[in-house]
């Protein structure tokens, strides 16, 4: 089993995937917003994105909050970079053919752990579209709804993006970038992502969507 925290971040690293480069593909049958056109065509000229983020994250059973900080990287269409600075650091990976889920030791003489899984292995209908490289979700079918000008809710049809129940996406209508997601769950948690310092890139190098473990890191492959 892959750890809780993983297993709850895929699907906001998948949304993220989704808005930085199909979101042409996560709409219904109406038109597409003109603003998310926009934006669309925007971060289609750049290879990929990278920013900072700032991660909130209410969770309902406990009514606590978690906080996180960090940096992503993103390259179109499925290769993810998602690095967490703190309160703990952990790195997640993926080539579009792998994830890595590491890690580092806590203390000075233990190991490291990484975690290695197929994505096909933990796709669902909605991602495997979007992780092959392919942004036509007509059979998937996902609403938009315009809250505000440059406010839209994300609806995908039930069992098709994990646990992700709705996303909201707040683009700065100055610069035509994603500043903010915000993520309700299936189990009544509530997550916000806040980017900033976003960067279209030209290039991304492959190998920062690689990751080999050193010998003093434990490997698990499930």
């Amino acid at each position: 089993m892959f750890p809780e925290w993983f297993q709850s971040n895929f699907n906001k690293f998948s949304l993220l995937l989704i808005l930085g480069g199909g979101l042409a593909s996560v709409q219904s049958q109406a038109a597409l917003p003109a603003l998310l056109e926009e934006v669309q065509k925007e971060y289609q000229k750049a290879a990929g994105i990278e920013a900072e983020f700032d991660q909130l994250t209410h969770i309902r059973s406990t009514k606590s909050e978690k906080k996180a900080q960090g940096k992503i990287w993103i390259k179109h269409p499925n290769k993810l970079r998602w690095e967490t600075i703190s309160p703990d650091q952990n790195i997640l990976v993926s080539d579009g053919k792998f994830f890595w889920f590491y890690t580092p030791p806590f203390e000075k003489g233990d190991r490291g752990q990484v975690i290695i899984k197929k994505s096909a292995q933990i796709q669902t209908q909605f991602l495997n579209a979007l992780l092959s490289g392919s942004f036509d979700f007509s059979k998937t079918k996902a609403q938009i709804e315009t809250k505000a000008p440059n406010v839209f809710l994300l609806k995908p049809s039930e069992n098709t993006a994990g646990d992700v129940k709705t996303a909201e996406v707040t683009i700065n209508q100055a610069t035509k970038k994603i500043e903010k997601v915000s993520l309700v769950h299936v189990s009544g948690n509530e997550t916000t992502i806040q980017l900033k310092q976003i960067k279209l890139v030209p290039k991304l190098n492959d190998s920062l969507f690689q990751f080999i473990p050193d010998r003093n890191t434990t490997q698990i492959k499930e």
